[in-house]
């Protein structure tokens, strides 16, 4: 009995908690999720890049359905315009100790509008990995940094208003290479923890929202590559509490 008082006692204050959300909860949150839709997740297999070799590809970010209420208000989301928004990626692998692998990597979308989106994104991020040649494990450390400005209707169908981002953050990732003779097939996981400083402009009056956070991510994916030069890589990135969404990214790999 004094087990289930104590469990009563728990699911009333989270209910009460739930109730007491204010509509700049509910902003923030908002806030919160468009921001870490840009954020840069390792979007492949660490030591995936030999020394000299070039990646040119495209990757989408999948959208998932977004929930625009704040307060007696739905506000227009990311979810409203597109089920996924495409990003270029060019990867270049860097020398590196013997038994090691690193890399780094440019990401930029011009200001142009898309679906009355206006992105303007740009990021980098490099990378050490652990991956003896002909072992099929490696690990990975990865670090990265981004900025954009966003402009697109949110407080109404007309105006146009703006998302500045600003993140940085690392992860560490391991994968195990399966060889299937002209292919092979990677799965891999990784840990990460991302600090995400967003600013929301409200065109019509000027209003400022802030947001800072700190944000854990967990990612799983799996790498196919297929020679020459094929790289293809699925990926389902999670922050917890916040967002999960998918990453699907195509690639060339030239040596």
């Amino acid at each position: 009995m004094r087990r289930l008082r104590i469990l009563a006692a728990l699911l009333a204050s989270a209910a009460a908690s739930a109730r007491a959300q204010t509509m700049h909860d509910q902003e923030q949150r908002l806030l919160e999720i468009h921001s870490l839709l840009l954020a840069l997740p390792p979007e492949n297999a660490p030591g995936a890049y030999r020394a000299g070799e070039v990646s040119i590809g495209v990757e989408a970010i999948g959208i998932p359905a977004i929930n625009g209420q704040t307060g007696g208000k739905v506000q227009f989301t990311a979810s409203d315009r597109a089920f996924a928004f495409p990003r270029p990626r060019v990867v270049i692998g860097l020398p590196a100790p013997l038994g090691f692998r690193a890399f780094a990597g440019l990401s930029y979308v011009p200001p142009i509008t898309v679906f009355d989106i206006n992105e303007h994104f740009a990021a980098v991020d490099g990378g050490l990995a652990w991956a003896p040649e002909g072992q099929p494990l490696a690990l990975g450390i990865r670090g990265n940094f981004l900025i954009s400005r966003t402009k697109t209707p949110v407080t109404g169908p007309v105006i146009r208003d703006t998302l500045d981002t600003l993140q940085f953050g690392g992860d560490l990732s391991a994968g195990y290479r399966l060889d299937l003779g002209g292919a092979s097939l990677t799965p891999f996981a990784g840990v990460g923890v991302t600090r995400v400083i967003g600013n929301f402009r409200v065109t019509s009056d000027n209003a400022l929202l802030r947001s800072r956070t700190t944000n854990a991510s967990f990612t799983g994916g799996l790498r196919l590559f297929v020679r020459p030069g094929l790289d293809a890589v699925a990926e389902m990135v999670v922050f917890p509490g916040r967002l999960v969404h998918p990453t699907f990214g195509l690639a060339w790999v030239f040596d």
